[in-house]
Formats: C-alpha cells, structure tokens, sequence
C-alpha cells in the first residue's frame, strides 16, 4: 500500500515537472506566483520600484486581456520600439507569451542618432512584420517617437479612438492599432494608451482556450543592416527564447534570478 502510494506521489511529481517544462513563460510566471507571490524578482533602478512574481503576473495577464478584448487573437503580431529596460517592455513580453502573440522588437537607440533612419527602419519594420500592434514611447532618449511614427504614418495625426471606428492606413494595411506609453492624449488622439490597454478583469481563460506551450511561437526576430531590417528571420519559440537568453529580464524572472535593471524610464 504505501509503495503504491509512493509510486502515485513520484508520478505526480513527474506530471507537475512534465508540465512545467512544457509551458509558455507565461504560464510559467503564474506557478511562480502562485507558488510564492512575495518574491522579488526585478527591481528597476529608475524610481526604485521592485516588482515581485505576483506584479509581473497580474500586470502582464491584464495587458494579455486588453489585447484580446480588442479582438486580437494567438498569431497577430507586435512590433515594439520600446528599451529593454522599460519595466512595460518586460510585461509585453510576457502578456505576448500568455496571448500567444508574435512579439517584434526594433533598437529605438536608432532614433537618437539619426531620426531620418529610424523613420526608414519603422516603415521597413512595419511592412516586413505586417505588425497589426505597433507600441512605441511617447518620449525618451531626447526624442519623440510619436512625432517620428507620425511621419511615417501621417493617419494617425487625424484619427480619433473616441469614435470606435477601426484605424485603418493604407500605407500598412496589416496595422490595426498604435500604444504609447505616455500620460495624456494631447496630439495622440489616434493612439491609445499603454495604461488604458491594462484590463484586471481575471477572465483570460475566457479568451485563451488552449494555453501557449513551450512550443508556441513568441519572439519575431529582425535581420538588420546598416540600422534598417531587411527581412524577417524565423520566430522563436517560448523554449528557445529562454534558451537564447534573447530577453534578459523576462528570462531572469523565470529563472528567479534577483535582477537591478539600470536605465530612465517609464514605469507602471
């Protein structure tokens, strides 16, 4: 009797060990807070604020849900010109893990040195993506991102959220909404706000049938020459994102590895 109730126990170890390995990231940081909601996992240098398991986990499934309640769906895809070390970058990324959807990423640092081929490398960006999110700072390293994206997409200085129409360019025919990370609307009125994109409302299995695996797509990658993408490599699964260490923070969470990011700006 208790070698068979031995036998049972290790089997379930297994099972629940079986399990973990194949989740998504997201999944992940869920039995993470879960199994110790308390723990300290980031701390972000600008404005000292730490966030522990629980923070990650409720910010970036309320993100996962915003996207979702707009209509997106597991496969569309996430263009960011946000810093890696923008604490909302790190939530992105897991909300992408959690929805299932394909996150891009493009060197915003390129904006400070030469604004006029930052502009060529969003446009190029957004065409080899077929992005259907573009998320974007509002202002940081001394430039205007949104003054930048509005070059390049001149709709949305005319478009206005408040009236529920779906925006529409033809310039990228694929791209269906734009997020900044600012406080206030003014000259934004086609754009919505990255806080207003977070939705607490706990219902993300109403939305997410089948959870993300392992083998889930996640992380679009950008082959880059002189600063401009030129074509799209293949995109990494939630495994070889954590293999490939290609997003430090969000793997260092998994791995309850105690980070310091250094770095202004924005945070939640």
């Amino acid at each position: 009797m208790l070698r068979s109730i031995a036998a049972n126990a290790l089997r379930a170890r297994r099972s629940v060990a079986i399990r973990t390995f194949a989740a998504a990231g997201g999944s992940q940081v869920d039995a993470l807070a879960s199994a110790n909601p308390n723990l300290d996992v980031v701390r972000y240098e600008h404005k000292n604020i730490t966030w522990t398991t629980r923070h990650v986990q409720y910010y970036s499934e309320s993100l996962a849900i915003g996207f979702l309640e707009m209509g997106f769906t597991a496969g569309d895809v996430v263009l960011s010109w946000m810093p890696q070390h923008f604490s909302e970058q790190m939530v992105l990324q897991f909300a992408c893990s959690k929805s299932g959807l394909v996150l891009y990423t493009l060197d915003p640092l390129v904006a400070k040195k030469d604004p006029s081929k930052a502009q060529q490398a969003l446009k190029a960006a957004l065409e080899l993506t077929k992005a259907n999110i573009l998320i974007t700072p509002e202002a940081t390293n001394d430039v205007n991102y949104v003054n930048l994206v509005h070059n390049v997409i001149p709709e949305l200085r005319i478009f206005d959220t408040s009236t529920g129409e779906p925006f529409v360019t033809p310039r990228f025919p694929h791209l269906r909404l734009a997020v900044h990370t600012g406080f206030d609307q003014d000259d934004k009125y086609g754009w919505f706000p990255l806080r207003h994109m977070v939705v607490p409302s706990q219902n993300l299995d109403s939305f997410v049938t089948t959870p993300p695996t392992d083998q889930t797509p996640l992380a679009g990658v950008l082959k880059v020459q002189d600063d401009i993408p030129v074509k799209v490599e293949p995109v990494l699964t939630n495994a070889q994102v954590l293999e490939k260490n290609i997003w430090p923070t969000y793997c260092s969470i998994l791995q309850k590895k105690f980070h310091t990011v250094e770095g202004v700006g924005v945070i939640f």
